[in-house]
């Protein structure tokens, strides 16, 4: 006589759908994360004598190789150095943006350049979009 049930429940359930949600809740953080901004947002005020420190100092060379600083009067190369030092001297973020005309020989940018790399200034090349 056999006593023992002929139909017996299987109790273990899927790990498939377990894993599915788990990669869903994976997907779903990780785009929650990169969406998600880092500090406070806050409204300043504004003030007239306010000084925007993103703004990079731009430094122009025209064909004629007269320099210039913030699109200022002209000067001689040999005062741009220490100019450049007298206005970065308050800025947190030193940015140099050269405005070079195409015909300036290349000597001249590498020179700017390497004056940049010196004094740990960041230099970023201006050019034009290409029109097609």
């Amino acid at each position: 006589m056999d006593l023992n049930t002929q139909n017996k429940v299987d109790i273990q359930a899927g790990m498939s759908s377990m894993t599915d949600l788990v990669f869903l809740l994976l997907i779903f953080f990780i785009i929650l994360s990169t969406l998600a901004k880092s500090g406070h947002e806050v409204n300043l005020p504004e003030s007239q004598g306010a000084i925007n420190n993103n703004t990079p100092v731009t430094l122009t060379i025209n064909k004629d190789m007269q320099y210039y600083v913030n699109n200022g009067q002209p000067m001689p190369k040999s005062e741009i150095e220490v100019r450049l030092k007298v206005i970065f001297q308050p800025k947190a973020e030193k940015t140099l943006l050269l405005n070079i005309d195409e015909e300036v020989p290349t000597g001249a940018t590498v020179e700017m350049i390497g004056m940049a790399k010196v004094n740990d200034w960041k230099v970023v090349i201006a050019s034009d979009r290409k029109k097609e």
